[in-house]
């Protein structure tokens, strides 16, 4: 059923966030999502799996529809069985004594079966298998962040949130992280990745959204999207290398 987004609009009690926002997201998509800084890229992601308004209080209007489920009526712990989310940060996540313990503990505060085998499983899927009684804080910061996805995946959500899970990484462990959602995208979950570094949507995502001040003013297939190089530079938004700047 994928998601649907309606009219969706949030403020902070400081801050109009998001602008009357609609779209929808196919089962099977990657879908991309750019903006400058402070347009509200996060604030959708935290909307994406109820957080907002469940947790995070402001003023909220429209709806979010998960697989049907409405995210204003449904609690964030049963959204969190459909929605996965990664932070950017993976020490915002990271809180448990093991590498084993980490990706244990969603699964037992949600009451999931065969938890041993989906730890297993999930850890292989991230190639952090043989590291389940490391200390998580003693990983590197790309093995953190596969620890983070590795979290969700053992839940296997539909659909997984990423808010620039890549930031802090070299290239190489961007790479690795990009491939483990091309893989899972494959077996058909949504993947909404929030992401700076448009060279790899444009080789991972076939959509894009851009957002500016709270809207969503770009709507399209990957190549149509970045393929308008005066706009994307007119927001100071990264051309991909494979678009030729004279294009638009």
């Amino acid at each position: 059923m994928g998601v649907v987004v309606e009219k969706l609009s949030f403020s902070y009690p400081n801050k109009i966030a998001l602008k009357n926002i609609s779209f929808n997201i196919d089962d099977g998509e990657f879908l991309g999502l750019v903006g400058p800084t402070g347009c509200g890229k996060t604030t959708l992601a935290l909307c994406m799996n109820g957080l907002i308004p469940n947790s995070i209080k402001g003023k909220f209007s429209g709806r979010v529809l998960i697989d049907g489920l409405d995210t204003r009526k449904h609690k964030v712990s049963e959204l969190a069985r459909k929605v996965g989310l990664v932070f950017q940060d993976p020490d915002w996540q990271i809180f448990n004594l093991t590498v084993e313990d980490e990706v244990v503990f969603g699964l037992r505060n949600l009451s999931f079966d065969k938890i041993k085998k989906r730890v297993r499983e999930a850890l292989k899927i991230v190639g952090l298998n043989g590291l389940e009684k490391e200390e998580p804080q003693r990983l590197s910061q790309g093995q953190k962040q596969k620890l983070c996805v590795a979290s969700v995946i053992a839940t296997d959500p539909d659909f997984i949130v990423l808010d620039e899970p890549t930031s802090q990484l070299d290239y190489k462990n961007t790479l690795s992280i990009h491939e483990i959602l091309k893989k899972l995208n494959k077996k058909g979950k949504i993947i909404l990745m929030i992401e700076h570094d448009t060279d790899f949507l444009a080789k991972y995502a076939n959509r894009v959204l851009i957002m500016e001040d709270g809207r969503i003013i770009r709507d399209g297939e990957t190549d149509e999207v970045f393929s308008k190089v005066r706009f994307l530079k007119k927001l100071g938004i990264k051309i991909p290398r494979v678009y030729d700047e004279s294009k638009d």
